[in-house]
């Protein structure tokens, strides 16, 4: 008699609105409307369109540089391949507003699926939504139409495993699905080289625990099975399935050589700069970290509150955790905090594992804090929350995705404020066909290789193929340095194309070799003089 009643709301419940649904209707319509130039900030997306076209046309891997003029022939490692064929495929069918819907559902996606791990485990929902609302604002900053928002789904899908495993709610089969998320992963972005650091982290925050809870005598706690072998064991199958890519083993050793020695290259990338106070990321790293701290101290507070309580049936058996943290969650918290302070485009790692902190600490210590009836009306939102909602991020996705097909959401694609648009469009409505390699600044050149295939860049963002060596004599003559125009003379540059704010506008300017072919709002094209 009581068994029906129950079906009923449980059968619809994904109809009935919650806060994931709010959180994705939030971010999709959030990215669907301001994305269109903001998604596009630098040039690399349009590299990426280029190479997947490039690849469906020639049904094959690039191996070698089909683009630039000063490196025809060097080898590159497309390590984006899949993602870049992805983008190409959507770029055909939807144009630029195909590329926004997909970032509209890369950014939602991963903070969704967070979100609704931690209400499942247990989180408060309020300080979860909280939590994960902190983390995509702090993260926003490279919100751009790039590879990389897949890296951030795949951590996500990586983290939510381990901490599914490692705290018992799940058995360690669980583990099995992180080699294949590996493969996958590693032909769509080079970010899956952090899924081991993380991994690691998660398997000395293991032993750590496993120790602690071993009594004075060195027998271990009844019920305890160290999770270290099977952790061992899935990183050593998934660094093999990495191996499954179009350059073996030889991948992940260029991407180690070229991200841990950090040239002059790599130094002089805005993205890669430390974090710093005087822009809008670094100050919202900072404010990201002191709420994790906050968070970590929340827990703690929390922790010593506890004890001598009943541990929380949801711990597993052999395992001391610090408050209601892994010790791995902490460690991997620590390595990605001190990525992003180092580098600032790793600000969107960090801020996963900010989200399991801030959220785990603060619920923790409202349930000791709060009053009894308090304390069950916010159990009922966190039950209620967890067997509802669904359906409405669904159809705003879908929503997104028809109006991207029809064309009708805004306008997306590069700010010709920003980017040569006008300088490109009317070199093509002239027949202009450079003799030699087009130089502007590393910035554009993606924006050339697809809009213009007919001219062969200079320099564009792809500096793990250009090398370091390439960029000092690039730099020296963007700086208009002595002996920049021989050097542009012996790479058969004939065309230019400079904000107006490049040093080498001037010196172009007084220079009796070249001359001013015409100018807009945001470049001057400038063409070398023909010897009579």
């Amino acid at each position: 008699m009581t068994v029906a009643p129950q079906r009923a709301p449980s059968a619809h419940a994904w109809l009935r609105p919650g806060f994931a649904d709010l959180l994705a209707v939030f971010l999709v319509i959030l990215v669907a409307s301001i994305g269109g130039h903001r998604l596009f900030g630098d040039a690399d997306a349009a590299t990426h369109v280029a190479t997947g076209s490039w690849i469906l046309h020639h049904r094959q891997v690039p191996r070698v540089d089909p683009f630039s003029g000063t490196r025809p022939g060097a080898e590159w490692f497309a390590h984006e391949w899949l993602a870049d064929l992805g983008s190409a495929l959507l770029y055909r069918a939807c144009g630029w507003n195909g590329l926004v819907a997909a970032a509209a559902l890369l950014i939602a996606l991963p903070h969704v699926v967070l979100f609704r791990f931690l209400v499942r485990r247990g989180d408060d929902v309020l300080a979860a939504f909280g939590a994960v609302v902190a983390a995509a604002a702090t993260a926003s900053s490279h919100w751009l139409a790039r590879p990389h928002l897949l890296t951030v789904l795949c951590l996500v899908l990586w983290t939510v495993t381990l901490e599914r495993v490692v705290n018992g709610r799940s058995g360690s089969r669980l583990l099995f699905w992180l080699p294949p998320l590996a493969l996958l992963w590693a032909n769509l972005h080079g970010g899956f080289l952090v899924a081991f650091g993380v991994l690691f982290c998660y398997g000395l925050g293991e032993v750590l625990a496993t120790r602690a809870a071993r009594s004075p005598d060195g027998a271990g706690t009844s019920g305890s099975r160290s999770l270290v072998r099977p952790l061992v064991a899935t990183g050593a199958v998934s660094a093999a399935c990495t191996l499954l890519n179009p350059w073996g083993w030889r991948l992940p050793r260029h991407l180690i050589a070229f991200f841990a020695f950090h040239g002059p290259a790599l130094a002089a990338t805005t993205e890669f700069a430390p974090a710093a106070a005087d822009d809008r990321a670094g100050v919202a790293l900072f404010v990201f970290t002191g709420l994790c701290l906050a968070g970590v101290a929340c827990g703690l507070r929390a922790a010593v509150l506890e004890k001598g309580t009943p541990a929380s049936g949801a711990a597993r058996p052999g395992r001391i955790p610090i408050g209601p943290f892994h010790p791995g969650t902490l460690l991997a918290l620590a390595l990605t905090t001190a990525m992003a302070f180092a580098s600032i485009r790793h600000v969107e790692v960090m801020a996963i594992f900010g989200a399991l902190v801030i959220s785990g600490g603060v619920s923790s210590l409202l349930r000791l804090r709060l009053d009894g009836p308090t304390r069950d009306r916010l159990a009922a939102l966190r039950l209620r929350e967890e067997r509802s909602g669904g359906a409405i991020a669904v159809a705003a996705i879908v929503i997104v995705w028809i109006l991207a097909v029809l064309g009708l959401l805004p306008r997306a694609g590069f700010d010709p404020g920003q980017f040569p648009v006008g300088a490109v469009t009317a070199l093509k409505q002239d027949g202009t066909v450079p003799a030699g390699p087009v130089f502007t600044p590393d910035v554009w050149g993606g924006y050339l290789i697809l809009e213009w295939p007919q001219a062969r860049v200079f320099v564009d963002g792809r500096w793990d193929m250009y090398g370091d060596e390439f960029f000092k004599r690039y730099t020296d003559i963007y700086l208009a340095r002595p002996g920049w125009s021989d050097a542009l003379v012996s790479m058969g540059v004939t065309l230019a194309i400079l904000p107006h704010n490049a040093p080498l506008v001037e010196a172009m300017g007084g220079s009796p070799d070249w001359v001013r072919h015409r100018a807009d709002e945001t470049s001057v094209v400038f063409r070398r003089r023909e010897k009579s």
